[in-house]
């Protein structure tokens, strides 16, 4: 029983890196990431060496502990990866009017906002383009529903960007 819990929560932990390991490359950290792929590497061939010669003559139980370990370090990695929170988003807030309140109390509240004018369907409206670190998100969320009830709101995280205001 002990080594198929070593199994599971190996390979947990294996997937909850390999989780990590992406986001450090997607945010241009490549000499963390790649320390975690060096561990990454490490915990899962053992872990498979293991799991197919290690644990007697049933192999497949092992096989299987291995898999549903995989499948907890899915879960584990999607809930770190939102603890972490690192980052910026883009944020476009479309409306129809003069946002002239909304773009006065988020640059008071400190939020980099762009704005200008743009035609829909339905006439002219006013655009926002705001870049806000992710940990901020929720509050300009709040903020936009306070003021802005009915906007268009589309959220995207940039690749990479460089310069700006608040950076």
């Amino acid at each position: 029983m002990q080594q198929y819990l070593l199994i599971f929560f190996a390979m947990a932990i294996y997937v909850s890196l390999n989780t990590i390991r992406v986001i450090m490359v997607i945010r241009g950290k490549k000499g963390i990431a790649s320390i975690i792929a060096a561990t990454e590497n490490f915990i899962y061939m053992a872990t498979f060496a293991y799991a197919i010669g290690g644990t007697g003559n049933n192999n497949i139980i092992g096989i299987l502990i291995a898999s549903a370990g995989y499948a907890a370090g899915v879960l584990t990695g999607s809930i770190v990866e939102k603890r972490l929170n690192m980052g910026h988003l883009i944020v476009q807030v479309i409306a129809e009017g003069n946002l002239v309140c909304l773009v006065e109390a988020l640059r008071q509240d400190n939020y980099a906002i762009t704005n200008w004018k743009v035609s829909g369907l339905k006439g002219d409206k006013d655009m926002l383009y705001i870049l806000v670190k992710k940990k901020r998100y929720a509050g300009l969320e709040a903020r936009i529903k306070e003021l802005e009830p009915n906007a268009f709101v589309v959220m995207y995280e940039p690749k990479y960007f460089y310069g700006g205001y608040g950076n």
